[in-house]
């Protein structure tokens, strides 16, 4: 019997993502509080740049592109970093990026910032 040389990926990945939690003591209208980042961008794979970020979502969503300063924080992220997402759960609202493998997983000073400044609008929503 022949063993596969490229077996399927089945299993636990080599994928991680970082979660950033804002706790709530109330049970919330999720679609408020939805938010995520489309991009508008150039370039394509690893020299793709953001040239400018629009949220899309409920009311924090139009708090958040009101940001100017937090958008302009947002551009000078790599494009993989600017794709953020902001989504209630049952106690909190969590504020995360894309998967990624455990060589990239890593909250830059300028990520861990941009995250709070999310938290402060989602603490003036609840």
């Amino acid at each position: 019997m022949l063993q596969d040389l490229n077996p399927l990926p089945w299993g636990a990945q080599d994928r991680f993502q970082a979660h950033f939690i804002v706790k709530t003591q109330n049970q919330l209208d999720t679609d408020d509080l939805l938010a995520k980042t489309k991009l508008n961008t150039k370039g394509h794979f690893s020299t793709k740049k953001v040239l400018g970020v629009e949220w899309i979502g409920g009311e924090l969503a139009a708090s958040l592109n009101s940001d100017e300063e937090l958008k302009n924080m947002i551009l000078k992220l790599p494009y993989r970093d600017a794709l953020i997402w902001v989504e209630p759960t049952k106690k909190g609202i969590r504020i995360h990026g894309k998967w990624k493998s455990s060589q990239e997983l890593g909250i830059t000073k300028e990520l861990f910032e941009i995250y709070d400044r999310i938290a402060a609008h989602i603490k003036k929503h609840l």
